[in-house]
């Protein structure tokens, strides 16, 4: 025997209908903003100093990075030029790329982690004091003293002294590089000034011995218009030069030891991959990437014999590893 229907009356099942034709769009619009929301709160937003050149390749390189360990991601790339904390409010993770746009993000001093890249540590250090804390981190240009002195007794084993010119912007380095130098039994000859006005008088007292010159990532000092004259002095005084860019080994230095502005994007696209998987934001750190510049016509113009620079860049990550 079939079972017995229910029957509801005609104005019953209007009424049904137009309940839930009045309710529809409410939850479809709810799905929607949950949707939506789960969205935002899984964005990041990047905020550049400038559109072209490493800033752009920097991008580039992050954006790969975080979207092969997270491809659910969703990526905003945000002028630097008027951005409100509005425009970071709704972001997972904010990531900063130059100076410029550290400055003013930490101005805005946003509720959601910054990971700064593309700055020198001192820059991080001069951030506004509500950048401070564990909300903020950065992936730093320079690289570790320890790294530096261990390349230059890779490349120049025979060369017992090492030169520095800091700035008050670089004081920090400068005692760091000492410190590195001294463990590995070099001797140390440095000079404080207070601007690239007193680089000449103090590149003559430090190399007064001929020494390896370590330039700084001290934009006052070492810049563009100084440094034909940082590289020409050290010559005369036939002292090799280390650079902090394939710029300074282009231009005369001996020696380069940077690294790229992709393989800063790789490391803070990694970052922050690992920052949506849920842990926190690491410690402010040297780039763990790196790459090595030699000048051979430098070389062989003092006289000094050296290695290819992949070789010198293979051994020095070996030792970094702690493999013979």
């Amino acid at each position: 025997m079939a079972p017995a229907r229910t029957t509801f009356p005609m104005p019953f099942r209007r009424l049904v209908f137009l309940l839930l034709w009045c309710i529809l769009p409410f939850a479809l619009n709810g799905a929607v903003a949950h949707a939506g929301n789960a969205a935002a709160e899984a964005s990041v937003a990047v905020v550049t100093s400038a559109n072209d050149g490493p800033y752009q390749e920097t991008v580039q390189a992050l954006r790969a990075s975080l979207l092969a360990a997270e491809p659910e991601a969703t990526i905003e790339v945000l002028a630097n030029a008027g951005i409100t904390a509005a425009d970071l409010a709704n972001r997972r993770l904010v990531v900063t790329v130059g100076t410029q746009a550290a400055q003013h993000v930490a101005e805005l001093a946003p509720s959601r982690p910054v990971l700064n890249t593309l700055l020198p540590a001192s820059a991080y250090e001069r951030l506004p004091r509500a950048a401070a804390g564990n909300t903020h981190t950065a992936i730093f240009l320079d690289q570790p003293a320890e790294r530096q002195i261990a390349l230059l007794r890779i490349a120049l084993p025979d060369w017992p002294r090492v030169a520095l010119v800091s700035g008050s912007g670089s004081d920090r380095l400068a005692s760091r590089l000492r410190d590195a130098a001294i463990a590995r039994h070099l001797q140390v000859r440095g000079a404080s000034i207070e601007s690239d006005g007193e680089l000449y008088p103090a590149l003559r007292q430090v190399l007064a011995e001929p020494s390896v010159l370590v330039a700084l990532p001290d934009a006052n000092i070492f810049n563009a218009n100084t440094v034909q004259n940082v590289l020409l002095t050290a010559y005369r005084y036939r002292s090799p030069v280390l650079g902090f860019s394939a710029a300074y080994v282009r231009a005369g230095a001996l020696l380069g030891l940077y690294s790229t502005p992709a393989q800063i994007g790789a490391q803070a696209g990694a970052v922050a991959a690992r920052m949506l998987g849920g842990e926190r934001l690491p410690a402010p750190a040297a780039p763990s990437q790196f790459e090595v510049g030699v000048n051979l016509n430098v070389a062989r113009s003092m006289g000094i014999a050296l290695r290819p620079a992949q070789e010198l860049g293979a051994e020095l990550q070996r030792r970094e590893r702690g493999q013979p």
